[in-house]
C-alpha cells in the first residue's frame, strides 16, 4: 500500500477528520522503469484478448449490439450495432487500423436508426452517440460526426416532453416520437440518465456550431442548481412534471453515479469556463465526504455508503461506485483547496475496490458488496453475486496510475485481468459470471459492449 509521509495539517473545509490529506507514494524512476518493462509485456496480453474477442464479434455478430461469448449467437437490444460503435475508439487506440476502416465502412453504409424502438436514451447517448464522437475525435473522419448529428436530431424531441426539459427515459428513433418514463420509478426521471448526456451533446454543439444541442443538454443541469438535498447531493428520482424531487435516496452507485462524474468533466470540456459546474462538483464531493464516506471494521477500508433517507445509511457499495476514485483524482489537478484531500480519498477508495476483487473465490468483484457483515469488512450479497465485466475499478486504477505513477495500480489491474482470463474467458471474449464465489458455476452467455469498449480500454491504457 502506497502510504508515505505523515498527514498534512487538517483542512477545516474537509469534513473527514479521520482521513486527512497525506502525501501519496509516487513511483521512483527505478520503480517506474521496472513497471514499464512488465507493462510492455502485459499490454500485448490485453491487446491479444481484445483481438480475440473482436475477431469473434466480426465473424459471428458484426453490426449487432452484442455477441454471446459462449454460443457465438448475437443479441440486439438497441439495434444500433452497440459493440461496434462503442469499440471504434479502441480499434484506433489498440492499433487495429484495418478493423477500424472496416467498422467505419459499416457505420457509413449500414448504420441506420429506424429499427431502434423503445430504447434507453441514456444508453444510446453514452454507447452510440459517444462512440461516434470518440471516433471522430481520434480520426477526424467526417462520417462519424455526420452520423452523430443524424442520431442526435432523432433524439431532440425527447427534450420537449415537459416544461423542465427533462429528456424521456425511453425513446424511439423511427419517427414515432415515443416518449416514456419508467413505471417502476413512478414516472420519475433518473439522475444518472438525464445527467449523463451533457458531454456528448455539448461536444456535438461545439463541432457542428449548433447551439440547440448545448441548450437542451444544459437545461436539466441548470434545473438542479440550488436544489441539492442534503447539501451538495442529489436524489435519484426527479418528477419531470413538477421539476421537484420524487424521493430522498442518494447514492454514488446505480441511478446516480455518472451525473457527478459529468460535472467535473463538463467543466474541463468547456475550458473551465463554466464555474458553476466546478462549484456543484466541489459541493458534491464535500457533501459525499460529510454524509456517505465510511470505514469498515476491522480493517478500516474506506467506502461510500448509500443514503437511503435523512440520516439512514445503507452500508453497501456498488461496483459502479468504484468510479469515485478516478473522479476525485481528476478533480484534484487544478490547484483547488481540497486537491490533496480528494487524492487521499481517491487512493483509499481505489484500494477498497481492489479488495472487492481480491476477497472473492475468483478474484472478481460482485455487483456490490455489503460492509461490516458477521465480523468481516465486506461480503458478497446472495442477491447480486454476479460479475458482468464492469469497468469502474480498472478505470480508477488507470487514472490513479496516470497521476501518481505508483506501480501498485498496475499490479492491481494485472490481478484483475488475470482473474478475468482465468474465470470468464471464452474463445470469443469474457462471459459474465453468475457467482464470483462459485467458480464451478456455468458462465452466463452475456458480454456487454462495455466489456470490450471500456474495461479492456482501461486495462490497455494502464499498461
Amino acid at each position: 500500500v502506497g502510504a508515505a509521509s505523515s498527514p498534512r495539517p487538517a483542512n477545516p473545509a474537509w469534513p473527514l477528520e479521520w482521513l486527512p490529506a497525506r502525501e501519496l507514494h509516487r513511483g521512483t524512476p527505478a520503480e517506474i522503469n521496472t513497471s514499464d518493462a512488465l507493462a510492455r509485456v502485459r499490454l500485448e496480453h490485453v491487446r491479444r484478448v481484445f483481438g480475440r474477442a473482436w475477431g469473434a464479434y466480426r465473424r459471428h455478430a458484426f453490426g449487432r449490439d452484442e455477441i454471446k461469448p459462449v454460443t457465438n449467437h448475437s443479441h440486439d437490444w438497441l439495434h444500433l450495432g452497440a459493440t461496434l460503435v462503442d469499440c471504434l475508439d479502441n480499434l484506433w487506440l489498440f492499433g487495429f487500423k484495418k478493423e477500424f476502416e472496416e467498422a467505419k465502412e459499416w457505420v457509413a453504409t449500414k448504420l441506420t436508426f429506424s429499427q431502434a424502438r423503445n430504447i434507453s436514451m441514456f444508453e444510446t447517448v453514452i454507447r452510440v452517440l459517444g462512440g461516434l464522437l470518440s471516433a471522430y475525435e481520434l480520426s477526424r473522419e467526417g462520417v462519424f460526426l455526420a452520423k452523430a448529428e443524424e442520431l442526435a436530431e432523432l433524439m431532440m424531441y425527447a427534450f420537449s416532453n415537459n416544461a423542465h426539459g427533462v429528456p424521456c427515459t425511453t425513446i424511439s428513433l423511427d419517427g414515432s416520437r415515443h416518449c416514456a418514463f419508467p413505471d417502476w420509478t413512478g414516472g420519475s426521471a433518473i439522475l444518472a440518465e438525464y445527467g449523463t448526456i451533457q458531454l456528448e451533446f455539448k461536444y456535438l454543439a461545439h463541432h457542428t456550431g449548433r447551439r440547440r444541442y448545448w441548450d437542451v443538454a444544459e437545461a436539466p443541469i441548470r434545473l438542479l442548481r440550488g436544489k441539492s438535498t442534503p447539501p451538495g447531493l442529489y436524489p435519484t428520482f426527479l418528477s419531470p412534471r413538477t421539476g421537484g424531487w420524487a424521493n430522498k435516496r442518494v447514492t454514488m452507485g446505480a441511478m446516480s453515479d455518472s451525473f457527478y462524474e459529468y460535472l467535473v468533466k463538463q467543466w474541463l470540456l468547456t475550458g473551465k469556463r463554466e464555474a458553476y459546474l466546478r462549484q456543484m462538483f466541489d459541493e458534491a464531493m464535500v457533501g459525499m465526504a460529510r454524509t456517505m464516506v465510511q470505514r469498515s471494521s476491522p480493517s478500516s477500508f474506506v467506502y461510500v455508503a448509500d443514503l437511503n433517507g435523512v440520516g439512514q445509511l445503507g452500508h453497501k457499495m456498488d461496483h459502479l461506485a468504484c468510479f469515485v476514485g478516478g473522479m476525485l483524482a481528476v478533480g484534484a489537478q487544478d490547484g483547488g483547496p481540497l486537491d490533496a484531500e480528494y487524492l487521499t480519498l481517491a487512493d483509499a477508495i481505489g484500494e477498497t475496490c481492489y479488495e472487492m476483487y481480491r476477497r472473492t473465490a475468483t478474484g472478481l468483484a460482485p455487483e456490490y458488496v455489503n460492509f461490516n457483515v458477521a465480523g468481516k469488512d465486506m461480503g458478497t450479497p446472495r442477491n447480486a453475486p454476479y460479475n458482468i465485466g464492469r469497468p469502474e475499478a480498472v478505470e480508477t486504477f488507470f487514472i490513479m496510475w496516470y497521476y501518481t505513477r505508483d506501480p501498485k495500480w498496475r499490479e492491481m489491474g494485472w490481478q484483475v485481468f488475470t482473474a478475468f482470463e482465468a474465470h470468464a474467458a471464452t474463445p470469443s471474449g469474457w462471459a459474465a459470471l453468475p457467482d464470483v464465489d462459485n467458480p464451478a458455476r456455468k458462465l452466463d452467455d452475456k458480454m456487454e459492449s462495455f466489456v470490450l469498449a471500456e474495461t479492456m480500454k482501461y486495462l490497455f491504457l494502464l499498461f
